[in-house]
């Protein structure tokens, strides 16, 4: 499970570097792509959040106890493929609303162009469905090989998509909307969609092994999902305030480009829009998705047992830990990627220019300010779970993205479009640290009113103090470093008052040739990176270990042990 999802994040971000290189980060192409291949992303977690992971999923593990495990998987896979083939449907039909809703604005080409990648995407929702029940019945059987390993496999379709693509027609941030015929979109969008298939299909093999052959069969009376109701109903309500604020988020960011155009007359590939957003979020989630994710997914089955026997004293206590070990380790990345952003980018999206780095990079630092908070909500999400509520998820996201969105809100209109997407990013930090004081106090009446945060606030701070030390330090190094490595790093364009000035006045042949935000190659940025996160690593935890960070030692405790046994063997 582990090689399936190492191989998995290696191919994923060697997919993002070919979406640069095809489609760049700014522009047309980058933002309609972007928009396009969210819609069935959003219908989709729509669908997971408020049918699959509350209702069906849980079936799963009971079907497979029964006698009749065989009829009642059949019946549950039947259910699965119905909703969502009539969902996919429905959701095809209605591309060209569903389009206009996410990206806003009149610009005619925008939206025909994201209406043509959004049908191209939109079966996705079927077999991103189908991989998650089949993937599910196989990891109640303890089957996780070709579990793992098939999103790899829709990895490695979608690179030879974009590679084609790139060798035939080379990088076309900048084509007109002509360019765009169905052969193009197919290279691009249907590649991908081939690639979900592929992941989903794929599973049926290791079903066959099983002894699992699937029939279709109809049915729903045997499965008590009348009583996941209202679970169902809070996980749907969180699902659908966060795609809400999603839709409001996508719309400011695709707009910002076309505004700022019109306003200050900036080149539309010189400011930051939805594609750029997306790339700095597809980076900032790594951390998160690695960490948070992988605690939270060991941690919701052994607090759920707790719960289960009624104590609550070893729930609370793992959730306590749960939380101290990811601010830990989430907050060191966290300061790494709002310290030095630039070379990250470089080294993990080699193809994009040093002007789209700068430009990702600004949204990358807001983002990444909320890493730490936005973890340890998803810990308290899954203590609520597990728990069995489904209200209480849903007000917290309420709060949470209520604030984000009006942040959103009010940046677009006290802003100048250059500026929105930036805006966009620091509302995460910002709506999450409004949001969560209120969660952990409904959390705490789950405690019966004792939570016992006291730990964990001086971890958090100890982690913050170390993080700022570090972080400083870091920085005062960075222009040394990079200059070391014959790198040079310069405001985007926009924020360049001369080049700024000198594109208004210049035609499109001549804005290309604007001086860029510096220049960094890929070496020099992995240089970069590995000194920085040298000189980073040691001060974030000397200056824990100073403080007698407690998790420090429990982590540091086995390494050190077995660096012991090294030194003694040899």
């Amino acid at each position: 499970m582990a090689s399936g999802t190492a191989a998995s994040r290696v191919t994923g971000q060697l997919r993002t570097i070919l979406l640069a290189a095809a489609l760049g980060t700014t522009g047309l192409a980058a933002n309609a792509y972007q928009a396009g291949a969210i819609i069935p992303q959003s219908v989709f977690i729509l669908v997971s959040g408020g049918v699959f992971n509350a209702v069906l999923v849980p079936q799963i593990v009971r079907t497979l106890e029964e006698k009749d495990a065989q009829e009642r998987l059949n019946r549950l896979i039947t259910l699965a493929i119905i909703i969502l083939l009539t969902v996919t449907v429905v959701m095809a039909c209605a591309s060209p609303l569903l389009a206009r809703i996410y990206v806003g604005g009149n610009d005619p080409q925008m939206i025909a162009l994201t209406t043509s990648f959004t049908l191209w995407c939109m079966p996705q929702v079927f077999f991103y469905g189908l991989y998650t029940v089949l993937g599910q019945i196989l990891a109640a059987k303890n089957r996780f090989g070709m579990y793992a390993w098939s999103s790899t496999g829709a990895n490695i379709i979608s690179c030879a998509g974009f590679t084609a693509f790139v060798l035939l027609f080379g990088k076309a941030n900048e084509q007109p909307l002509d360019f765009w015929t169905p052969d193009k979109i197919a290279l691009t969008a249907g590649a991908w969609t081939l690639g979900v298939a592929f992941q989903a299909l794929i599973l049926f093999l290791p079903m066959m092994k099983l002894g699992l052959k699937y029939r279709p069969q109809f049915g729903l009376s045997g499965f008590g999902l009348r009583a996941m109701g209202p679970v169902a109903l809070g996980s749907l309500g969180v699902v659908i305030v966060s795609e809400l604020s999603g839709i409001i988020q996508t719309r400011v960011a695709t707009l910002a480009p076309m505004k700022a155009h019109e306003m200050s007359g900036i080149g539309l590939f010189d400011v930051a829009g939805n594609a750029t957003y997306q790339n700095a979020f597809t980076l900032y989630i790594l951390p998160y998705s690695l960490i948070a994710v992988s605690v939270a997914t060991a941690m919701f089955p052994k607090i759920s047992k707790s719960i289960a026997n009624h104590d609550l004293d070893e729930a609370r206590q793992d959730l306590l830990g749960a939380m101290n070990n990811v601010t830990l380790l989430i907050t060191f990345f966290a300061i790494a990627m709002v310290v030095y952003p630039e070379p990250i980018i470089r080294a993990l999206l080699p193809s994009v220019s040093m002007n789209e780095t700068m430009l990702i990079a600004y949204a990358l630092m807001g983002l990444s300010l909320g890493v730490p908070i936005v973890s340890i909500n998803l810990l308290i999400q899954r203590t609520f779970y597990a728990f069995e509520d489904g209200l209480h998820p849903f007000l917290c996201a309420l709060i949470s993205y209520g604030c984000l969105t009006v942040i959103i809100v009010i940046g677009m209109l006290v802003l100048p479009p250059e500026y929105w997407v930036f805006a966009n990013a620091i509302a995460v930090p910002i709506g999450y640290a409004i949001g969560t004081p209120p969660t952990l106090l409904m959390l705490r009446r789950k405690f019966h009113g004792h939570l016992g945060l006291r730990p964990f606030v001086i971890t958090f701070l100890k982690c913050t103090c170390a993080a700022i030390v570090s972080g400083v330090v870091v920085w005062l190094l960075k222009t040394p470093v990079v200059s070391l490595f014959g790198a040079n790093i310069q405001p985007a364009r926009h924020l360049n008052p001369g080049d700024n000035a000198a594109a208004l006045a210049a035609s499109p042949a001549a804005q290309a040739i604007t001086p860029d935000a510096g220049q960094m190659s890929w070496l020099s940025s992995i240089g970069i990176c590995i000194t920085l996160t040298i000189v980073l690593t040691v001060v974030y935890v000397g200056v824990l270990w100073l403080l007698r960070t407690k998790e420090l030692t429990v982590l540091a405790r086995p390494v050190l042990a077995r660096m012991k046994r090294l030194v003694k063997n040899h």
